[in-house]
């Protein structure tokens, strides 16, 4: 079972108790979101790695060299 872990940090007091079952479905959902996030995020980074190698596919078919195109990109 999912435990969580207590400090009393005016005592130093630590203790290890058992989740609640609303907390373990709380944990859960959280993870779901956090996973659903980086999710984006990773298709966003994918998306714009995408567009930065299409633009630079055009320049080249416009004839541009990549010593042009690296001082337009970057």
């Amino acid at each position: 079972m999912t435990h969580k872990t207590i400090i009393n940090l005016q005592t130093g007091e630590i203790k290890q108790v058992q989740l609640t079952e609303q907390e373990i479905i709380l944990d859960n959902q959280q993870a779901l979101i956090n996973q659903e996030k980086q999710d984006l995020i990773n298709q966003k980074l994918e998306q714009k790695k995408i567009n930065k190698q299409s633009a630079q596919n055009k320049l080249k078919a416009l004839g541009l060299n990549d010593a042009e195109i690296k001082s337009i990109i970057g």
